[in-house]
């Protein structure tokens, strides 16, 4: 697992070890990808009834969702405090735990993260979410485990605010 630097001080994406880029850059990779997107549509059709639109209309949905919610995040290099607006807390969380698991939405369009201090996370991972609970689908619980993963990775190495996940990238 590698830290990937966004934007300094504020955000940050994981980089797994089995994955080409970092996490930012491949769930906007996947959300601009006109064929991902419609294999994507195709195989949770279900899941997209209840929203009453064609597989076309929400693949061109997706890309303009995603282009927007990326210069969202391009708001937070000159703006840090953005961040903060950003990211809520994931119902999954403890409210008294250090290193909150977060989610920025826009639409369905989801991005996971660990907050680190109050405008600095770290980004898991992302995903499309078409049902009410992350439990629902594969896919989306994949997402849970990643968060989980991450969280035990920063409290395994002594994480528990800005300073120390600092002094963590100085020592990898």
């Amino acid at each position: 697992m590698e830290i990937i630097t966004i934007f300094e001080g504020n955000l940050y994406a994981v980089k797994y070890a089995d994955e080409q880029p970092d996490e930012l850059e491949r769930i906007f990779g996947e959300w601009s990808d006109v064929q991902i997107l419609f294999d994507f549509f195709d195989e949770h059709e279900q899941d997209l009834a209840y929203f009453n639109l064609t597989k076309e209309i929400a693949v061109k949905e997706t890309i303009c969702e995603a282009k927007q919610f990326r210069k969202e995040l391009l708001k937070c290099k000159d703006s840090p405090e953005m961040a903060i607006g950003l990211f809520e807390k994931l119902s999954y969380n403890n409210a008294y735990e250090l290193l909150l698991k977060q989610k920025s939405k826009r639409k369905w369009l989801r991005i996971y993260a660990i907050r680190i201090e109050e405008n600095c996370f770290l980004i898991t991972g992302g995903a499309i979410k078409l049902t009410q609970t992350m439990n629902e689908r594969k896919h989306t619980n994949d997402e849970l485990v990643k968060l989980e993963r991450v969280r035990n990775y920063l409290t395994d190495n002594n994480v528990f605010d800005f300073d120390s996940f600092n002094d963590m990238q100085s020592e990898l």
